[in-house]
């Protein structure tokens, strides 16, 4: 327990901790779907309510760390009022990369890589 300032004659009165709110409630799901990379990740996306009743979006990757088995999570959150901006900038990426695919020769590149980590795990 931390104590404030003594003053003088005076025992040090104790600082009051503030009271810890109450979790909030899990917020309702749906929406969700996902698929599994090639190699050892995982993408999955969500369609939340909030307690307020906002929808958000929730997009994860999900990594297996080899060496302990441990599933790390990278989540980006957006929320109701960023959901126009953010689709339209991810419809121009969608068309950058269409307009400019990967050389055959790094795509060939990339299935023997994958060919020979399948490999490997067996």
């Amino acid at each position: 327990m931390s104590l404030a300032p003594a003053r003088a004659g005076r025992a040090p009165a104790p600082v009051k901790k503030p009271a810890t709110a109450a979790p909030k409630p899990e917020a309702d799901i749906l929406f969700q779907t996902y698929f599994k990379s090639v190699g050892p990740r995982t993408y999955a996306a969500q369609v939340k309510r909030a307690g307020n009743g906002n929808h958000f979006l929730v997009l994860t990757e999900g990594k297996r760390d080899d060496k302990t088995d441990e599933i790390r999570k990278t989540r980006l959150y957006v929320f109701s009022e960023d959901f126009i901006p953010m689709f339209k900038m991810l419809q121009e990426a969608a068309q950058f990369i269409r307009a400019n695919p990967v050389s055959d020769e790094v795509k060939k590149k990339r299935e023997r890589y994958w060919a020979k980590k399948g490999a490997e795990a067996k």
